[in-house]
């Protein structure tokens, strides 16, 4: 029996709403570009065993299965519980203030990532308090201290199953670097001071955060250990100007944000995420994580000759928090309209389609 024109317009649209919810939710909304490619054949053991993340660890003995595929197409059939993978790598020296990524599809069911022994980032939960991120593409902030530039690094990946397929499953896995960062005059990126809860007094620059936890930006704070938090929590840095930006029109960039923030700049606001919608950042209420955050920073409160002070306030109101992609850090007005050149002008066909469906 044929369809009728409603029941069709039903069925397009959900498959439109169905392909908008994967392509916003997969966490690689950036223009990244891989520079070290790791899909292949790594080494591979069942069981679990803490020194297995260890550059030294020796692993010749190891099976080699196929990366990305669940284990059971490579000789694991049925098997549920714990494993570990291993890999060498090498990567060239990349600018300073480039955020580099390890970057894969999805991991069922939890998963923990080491770069040269260093604890990079986890999904889900492993045992005795289970929680499956099967669903989720991994994108973890590799701090650069982490790598070896020009040598050998190892990247190991605990991961554990609890029932059906197993592994890293699917799309293409590597490092991987943004390219925005190239409308950046100074980076911002990396390790900022961060504490959960919600204080006024936290956007002044007089506060004392020496006792504060550090965090990496961008990155979802669950990647951070912040697993399941819901609610308010701040950031802090400080940063000096660099002459060659003193006499120009700037814009701070925090990228995207889950779900609101308020920035404070030397103890001053200067935007949130509420004053992007009436410039058509986003179409409405709930869509506030995917808008680019660009913020116009005023001539008369920024420090051109010491140190300033950011503050960012920022509330999550459900699954991942905080301020999970980049590019992070200060602008000048060219360099700012390119960058919306790019984003904002050279929409494709889909993300008109798309802009259309949800527009009020």
């Amino acid at each position: 029996m044929q369809k009728s024109g409603l029941n069709k317009s039903i069925y397009l649209l959900s498959i439109l709403v169905g392909s908008y919810f994967l392509s916003v939710n997969d966490g690689f909304a950036e223009d990244l570009r891989k520079v070290v490619q790791l899909s292949g054949y790594w080494k591979f053991s069942i069981g679990d065993f803490r020194e297995w993340s260890d550059p030294d660890f020796d692993d010749s003995d190891w099976d080699e299965i196929k990366v990305p595929d669940k284990w059971e197409n490579q000789g694991y059939n049925e098997y549920n519980g714990y494993a570990w993978y291993r890999k060498e790598f090498k990567i060239y020296p990349i600018d300073k203030g480039v955020p580099v990524y390890f970057v894969s599809g999805r991991i069922d069911d939890a998963d923990e990532v080491y770069i040269n022994g260093h604890f990079l980032a986890k999904s889900g939960r492993f045992p005795p308090q289970y929680q499956t991120a099967h669903n989720q593409n991994r994108k973890y902030y590799i701090p650069r201290e982490y790598l070896n530039f020009n040598k050998k690094n190892t990247i190991a990946v605990r991961v554990y199953d609890e029932y059906l397929e197993g592994g890293i499953i699917n799309n293409p896995v590597g490092i991987y670097v943004d390219e925005d960062y190239q409308y950046l005059n100074l980076a911002l990126s990396g390790k900022w001071k961060f504490h959960l809860g919600d204080n006024k007094q936290w956007k002044f620059v007089n506060y004392n955060d020496e006792f504060w936890n550090e965090i990496n930006v961008p990155s979802e704070w669950e990647h951070e250990g912040y697993q399941e938090y819901d609610g308010y929590a701040w950031y802090r840095k400080e940063f000096r100007l660099p002459s060659s930006l003193k006499n120009e029109d700037l814009y701070l960039s925090l990228g995207k944000i889950d779900d609101y923030d308020y920035v404070y700049l030397n103890g001053e606001l200067i935007g949130s995420v509420f004053n992007l919608e009436k410039d058509g950042e986003y179409k409405r209420r709930g869509y506030e994580y995917n808008a680019r955050r660009v913020y116009k920073i005023p001539d008369d409160i920024i420090n051109k000759n010491g140190t300033n002070t950011l503050a960012i306030r920022v509330y999550d109101r459900i699954w991942r928090g905080g301020i999970y992609e980049g590019p992070i850090g200060i602008m000048t007005e060219p360099n700012y309209k390119k960058y919306r050149r790019k984003h904002y002008e050279n929409k494709s066909f889909w993300d008109y389609v798309i802009d259309r469906l949800f527009m009020d």
